[in-house]
Parts: C-alpha cells; structure tokens; sequence
C-alpha cells in the first residue's frame, strides 16, 4: 500500500509539473502571436532559465526582448549568443536588428550585408527571401540615415504627459486643438466601454478584451491636463472607437472604426453645445474598400488630408488630399511622389498656417520604423520632406504627431522605454513643437454673446482683395466660443450673424497682409436686440493690433479682450479712459463644459486566455496529495 501511494505521489509530481510548465508554454506562446511581447518576455525568461538548452525559448525570449522597449538592448546579448552556435545567414539578420534597434548602426550595417549576401546566394530565392532581403536593405539605408541624424542630433525637451491624463493603461493617438484647450485621445483599460468582451462584441471576463475609447481631457490654466473623461456614448461603443483628426477650433472630430467586413473607415462627428454628434461615414470619395485611417483638416474646413491603401498608389500606405466642394468631398488626390514613397506613409497633420505638413513615413530619412517627418508648400508645391531628428525619432515607430498653432509645443505618442512611461503607451510633449522658423498666422478665439448671453452665430469670413469666402465657422451654441486660424498676406472682413431674428449683424476688418509673426487675438462680440439697454463696448481689432504693434498688451476696459504676441519685453500699461460705468451689469454667464465622466468598469487590459479551468484542476490536484499522504 505505501509503494502504491509513494507511485501515486511521484505520478502526480510529473504530471503538475508538466501541465504547469505547458500551461506557461502556451500563454507564452499567446502573447508572443498576439504581439504582446512585454508579457511574451516575462514568459519565455522563466522558461528559458529553466531549459536555457531550448533554442525556442531562446528565440522567442530575444525576439520579444527586441520589441520590448524597456529591454531591447539584452536582445543584443541573447542573438550574439545565438550567432556562436547558428552560423546561418538568418542569425545576421535578427543580430543585425538587435544592433539597429539599439542605436548601434555600424555594427547592424555589417551584419546586415552579411545577409545580404549570403542569402542572395540561394540558387532559386522565395518570395519571402526576397521580402527580408528587401527589409535587410532597408536596414542598411536606416543606419545610414541614423549615422547622419546622429550627427546633428536636436536639442528637444521631450516629456511624458504625466498624470493624471496618463494612466497605468495605454493612452495614445492625441489630437489637439489649435489653442490646446482640449486634448482629445485613444484610451484602452478598465474604464472602457462594456469592459471586456470578445470578437463578437459581447462580455467576456474571460478571454475578452478592452477595445478602445475616445476621451478628452480639458487644459487647466496652469498648463497641465485634466483626467480625460469618456467623450459620450453617441460615439463610444462596445467596439473600437478612436480619434484620429480634429479640426483647429475643436468642433469636428473625425474618428476611425473598422468592423469583419471593412479594413477601416473615417467617421466625422460635429460638437453641438455640449454633446459630440454620433459619427457619419465620410463620403466614398474618401472609404473604399480599402483601409482609411489617419486624416487631418486644413483650418478652412476647404481640405482634408488622409492616408490610405487603396490600390493605384506609390506604396502601401499614402497620403492624398480631397476637397470640399459645396459640402461634398471630391475625389482623392495622391500627393504624389516627393511625399509618398514605396514604403508606408501615414499620420499627417496640416498645421493650422497652411502651408507646414507632417506626417510619418517608413521611407524618406527615417532611422527604423515609422519617423515623423515635415513639409512647407511654397508656390502650391511641396519641397522635399525633412526628418524632425532624434530624440523625437527613434527606431521604434513615430506617428501621430501634432502641435500647437504656435509651434512651441508638439504632441504624440510612445511606448518608448526610459522615458518616464506609465504605462504600455502614453502621450508625450515636445518643446519646440517644430525647428527652423515658427508659423506665421492670426489665431482669432473669443465668444458671441447676444443681449449678453452666449448663443451661436455664424462667422463669414471672405478676403478682403478677392472676395473669396473662407469657413464658415460658428460659435458654440452653449459657450459662444469660437476660434479661427487665419494666414497672413490678405486682409479678411469679418461679418457675425445671427440665427435669431431682431439682431443686427456686426463686421469687422482684420488686416494681417504685412503679419511677420504669430499672434493671438482673444475677441469677444456683442449683438443686441433694438431697445436692449446696458450695451457693453468693445476694442476693434484694428485698436488691439495697433497696440500689438506698439509692444503693448491691449486690455479692452469693458471686457477681457487680450492679444498676446509672446514673448512682449516689459508691457505697457494701458490706462483706461474715465467713462460711466453702467450700474450693476451682469457678466455673461458661460456654463461649464466640462463632460460628464461615464461610471467606470473595472477590468483587465491583458489580452490573455481564461485560467479558471485550471484553477479547478488545480484545487482537485490538491485535495488528491491530501488523500495521498495520509
């Protein structure tokens, strides 16, 4: 009877080791096909310090290590080793990246021709040879485009966002408005919409997972973000949902959302008051078949620009440009070769002045992966693309890049390691926002206010020498605020309607033709009803320009109408002229903008499968050794 227990015991050691060991097997192994390579690393580190003689764990533990960015540089130390051993030309290759990724670029130039050469050597080439032959030489043209970027490396001030925006979880893809009042971005984690659930879109604790959400977070006067909140349920769904353009006023979001049938779409949504409208498809001058899935809009509402792989380009991923035309977006134009590449370019950002795109291309001077690059359009043509330099570019992917209308400050998204990460992603800042001479352009902001209450109008602005008719743009129908960017060289006329009858419209002239530099005009207008008394005065534009002219920081004595041109060298104080001041006159009351915050749900961010079966066994297991032993 003891030997019969003592067989049952040694059974039921071998068999809970195994099923524990092929039980860590296969969740490695699911986070490795699933491209979760922090968790994939964790995994094949404990298992290859138990079978460090097992040239899978081996791999598979460099490979993650490669796409780890907190431990890419043990990648070099793990195929190095591999190198001793396998004398194949397929070990150069994955060396040849570990050096790359680490910034070593000699020494992954050397091991990439090696490849090069001995897989070239093949009598009859496969189609996949010939693809990482392709990527080996991509490789090399990297590193050299590293060398060179090395050498005049940027200075940039590059921060982590910080809380309380970013989170333990992933926060990624932001897009700003012009003045950064609001950071609208993608938000994957516990909170999410429906919590976890599988393909089907229906919950499951077990083996679903986060799909992502929208939200905003709001800039506080101290130039920090706010939490971000969920931006509401008209465009939150069970689904994935993410921002991925923003007008420069803040009012038309356009989102991306791709389902089993579609590869991916471009949906806008519009801010009425305080509520964002449900996402409508963009027309199919701009959906196909194909996928569509980054675009941004020029200040104007006039141009839209986007990135696609629709068949008929230059690569795999181009950019095009479509206009509107009464209201319809017409047919998509690719930007054509100095800004396309045969490689991917994705993610551009046309910079409120007009004139400046950036965007991120696998071609061009990029050192490894997607790089931010920039462009200026002199005389309605695009002149040869620029890489923004390291440290902003590095030899992971670089995308989503935006700044502000001023161009001090840039916004975009990493999961770069060593850099202060909370999380598996997070939004950065970078300060400059671009190098070389800033944009030159008016950004005009303020509210409408009618009989001193804030109400929505609509603002025409046409140019002065041609007529041409620019917008429109309205003020928030809860706020009265409303914000345009408008580029130097002409002289506007500004003329405020209205949609309420007994309300005289008001014009305005703005002359920026001679503009040499940024300016920001905070501008509040008032309309008023016949008979309405109290009316409240207002400084013209003309009055603050003068002012901004003459180094001062105009004040409107009856309400806050500032324009900053900064930096301004000890301002002149304005004093106010002696008037009467009307008795008792209220402020207009502004109500809060604030989004009202969803109940989170908590969960899971991992996408790893259920263990509650093996918990069970488990449990079983147990109680047998008990039986066992006595």
């Amino acid at each position: 009877m003891k030997f019969l227990k003592l067989f049952f015991i040694l059974a039921f050691v071998f068999t809970t080791n195994h099923s524990f060991a092929q039980n860590i097997k296969d969740e490695a192994a699911y986070a490795f096909d699933a491209k979760d390579y922090k968790k994939a690393y964790e995994l094949y580190d404990k298992l290859y310090t138990e079978s460090p003689k097992n040239f899978e764990y081996k791999f598979r533990l460099g490979y993650s290590s490669l796409n780890y960015p907190e431990k890419k540089l043990r990648s070099i130390e793990i195929f190095e080793d591999i190198k001793r051993t396998d004398k194949s030309a397929d070990a150069d290759y994955y060396l040849a990246k570990a050096y790359h990724t680490n910034y070593k670029f000699d020494e992954a130039i050397a091991s990439y021709d090696i490849y090069i050469t001995e897989k070239s050597k093949k009598e009859k080439l496969t189609e996949e040879d010939i693809t990482f032959i392709n990527d080996a030489k991509l490789g090399v043209k990297n590193c050299k485009n590293g060398k060179e970027l090395m050498s005049k490396k940027v200075i940039a001030d590059i921060k982590n966002i910080g809380a309380p925006l970013n989170t333990s979880e992933s926060e990624y893809v932001p897009v700003i408005s012009a003045d950064e009042s609001i950071l609208i971005y993608t938000y994957v984690g516990k909170n999410t919409t429906g919590g976890k659930v599988n393909d089907d879109l229906k919950p499951d604790t077990e083996e679903g997972y986060y799909h992502e959400d929208i939200y905003i977070a709001k800039k506080a006067s101290d130039s920090t973000y706010s939490a971000g909140v969920s931006i509401g349920s008209n465009i939150n769904t069970k689904g994935n949902d993410a921002p991925i353009g923003l007008s420069p006023d803040g009012t038309t979001l356009f989102t991306f959302a791709s389902t089993n049938k579609d590869k991916g779409d471009i949906y806008v949504s519009n801010l009425v008051g305080d509520e964002w409208s449900k996402p409508l498809p963009l027309n199919n001058n701009i959906n196909t078949e194909e996928w569509e899935g980054s675009c941004s809009i020029s200040s104007d509402g006039r141009f839209l620009y986007f990135a696609s792989e629709r068949t008929g380009g230059l690569g795999g991923r181009d950019l095009y440009i479509s206009e509107n035309i009464n209201g319809e977006w017409a047919p998509a134009v690719n930007l054509g070769p100095t800004i396309n590449t045969p490689y991917n370019e994705d993610a551009p950002f046309i910079h409120p002045d007009g004139i400046t795109l950036f965007f991120s291309s696998e071609g061009h001077q990029s050192i490894g992966g997607y790089d931010i690059m920039y462009t200026i359009k002199q005389e309605n043509n695009w002149l040869a693309p620029m890489s923004m330099g390291i440290p902003l570019n590095t030899t992971e992917d670089d995308r989503y890049y935006v700044i502000n209308a001023k161009g001090e400050r840039g916004y975009f998204s990493s999961n770069r390691g060593g850099s202060g990460g909370l999380g598996n992603a997070d939004i950065y800042m970078v300060e400059p926002g671009v190098f070389g001479d800033k944009p030159i352009l008016a950004l005009l902001k303020g509210r409408i206010f009618a009989d001193d209450k804030p109400i929505e109008a609509k603002l025409t602005v046409t140019k002065k020498a041609t007529g041409e008719a620019i917008g429109p743009y309205y003020s928030n129908s809860k706020t009265g605020k409303f914000l345009m960017a408008l580029a130097p060289g002409n002289g506007y006329k500004i003329h405020i309607t209205v949609s309420v009858p007994g309300f005289e419209p008001i014009e305005e002239e703005l002359d920026i033709e001679n503009l040499t530099k940024f300016v920001e005009i905070n501008k509040d207008f008032y309309v008023y009803s016949p008979g309405y008394n109290n009316k409240m005065a207002s400084r013209s534009m003309k009055s603050i320009l003068d002012s901004l002219a003459k180094g001062e920081v105009a004040v409107d004595k009856f309400k806050n109408d500032v324009v900053t041109n900064e930096p301004v060298k000890k301002p002149k104080t304005v004093k106010p002229t002696k008037v009467k001041e009307p008795a008792k006159v209220k402020e207009p009351v502004v109500e809060d903008e604030t989004p009202v915050a969803i109940t989170p749900t908590p969960c899971d961010t991992l996408l790893l499968p259920s263990f509650a079966d093996l918990k069970v066994f488990y449990n079983f297991q147990h109680h047998l050794m008990i039986f066992l032993l006595n």
